[in-house]
């Protein structure tokens, strides 16, 4: 077990008041790995919002299964993607970097969001996820 820290790569890590920060080392990997202030060329990316980590989902999602193999970013820079994925520049191009790049780390599994959903490296048909970020590790 690892705590998520209050800064990755340069960026702040803000949480929801429900998320236990205490996760599985390769999440706190996995963020090293795609969280940058240049994740995408051209924009900055200063700050996430963590929604969820190891907390209140059930059995059998990865959130809960080995205690916290998965997290829920759902601001960027402080904006909601639920509200500016399609329509803020800076919010699309650093959520679809960060997916790009999550794609790319080693222990990845699940990889849904906004702007695809994909599970081992595969497409993957879940409900959901239009609104953040959820990544988990094996």
């Amino acid at each position: 077990m690892a705590d998520i820290p209050s800064s990755i790569n340069g960026v702040i890590i803000e949480f929801s008041d429900s998320v236990s920060k205490s996760v599985d080392q390769k999440i706190v990997h996995a963020l090293n790995h795609c969280i940058k202030t240049a994740i995408a060329p051209g924009y900055a990316l200063n700050k996430i919002y963590i929604s969820s980590a190891n907390d209140s989902h059930s059995y059998p999602s990865r959130h809960v299964q080995g205690d916290g193999k998965a997290v829920d970013i759902s601001r960027i820079n402080g904006l909601k993607m639920s509200l500016h994925y399609n329509s803020n520049d800076i919010v699309k191009n650093i959520t679809n970097a960060i997916q790009d790049e999550f794609e790319t780390f080693a222990g990845r599994r699940e990889n849904f969001g906004p702007y695809f959903k994909k599970k081992l490296g595969n497409p993957h048909s879940v409900s959901g996820h239009d609104d953040h970020i959820h990544i988990s590790v094996n």
